[in-house]
């Protein structure tokens, strides 16, 4: 329940700040909190894959801020996102998860073997992801938001009882991709403004 916590003012964070490089140092903080979330059922092949595979996309992010002024004011976009997240998060719940049990028991602090909290961390960062994306004006913040809905969807492949390896590299590459792809964009845009 703290990981979850901790997953939750992670994007918090990323989403309300405003300086890019302030944004993908806490997409580090998010994917961190994912990894220790659901770390017991990850071998350590996989948690170094995922583990790198943000890393990188953070560091392209970082590098692609050149200084700690750019970025963009999220504005009335981060409440508007927040709250959108949140509903949505707590609707997927309640119709999507897995868990069959109808009492649902979260231990505060270990392991929790029904994957009641890697689903609700899972559902808030997609949720958080797409409400960001619609919200964004640049592409900061559409990195920003593509970033946080494939951290969970990493979170929702590794309840699959399927081999994880090669998801783990699919999506890990996926996201640096699209952190390379938003570093791009972010570049661009840096030129255009300077020019």
């Amino acid at each position: 329940m703290i990981a979850l916590g901790i997953v939750a003012l992670a994007t918090l964070a990323a989403n309300g700040s405003r300086q890019l490089r302030y944004s993908a140092v806490a997409l580090l903080g998010v994917s961190l909190a994912a990894n220790v979330l659901t770390a017991g059922q990850l071998t350590v092949t996989q948690l170094a894959v995922e583990g790198c595979g943000a890393l990188v996309a953070c560091g392209i992010l970082y590098v692609a801020a050149r200084d700690r002024s750019y970025g963009e004011d999220p504005g009335w976009r981060l409440w508007l996102a927040t709250i959108v997240a949140a509903a949505a998060t707590a609707a997927c719940f309640a119709t999507l998860r897995t868990a069959s049990s109808e009492a649902i028991a979260v231990p505060l602090i270990g392991e929790d073997p029904s994957g009641v909290t890697a689903q609700v961390a899972a559902f808030w960062l997609i949720s958080s992801g797409v409400a960001i994306l619609v919200t964004a004006q640049t592409p900061v913040r559409g990195s920003l938001g593509a970033i946080l809905m494939i951290t969970g969807v990493e979170l929702l492949v590794r309840l699959l009882t399927v081999p994880q390896l090669g998801l783990s590299l699919l999506l890990g590459w996926v996201e640096v991709v699209i952190a390379l792809a938003g570093g791009f964009l972010i570049v661009n845009e840096r030129v255009v403004r300077e020019s």
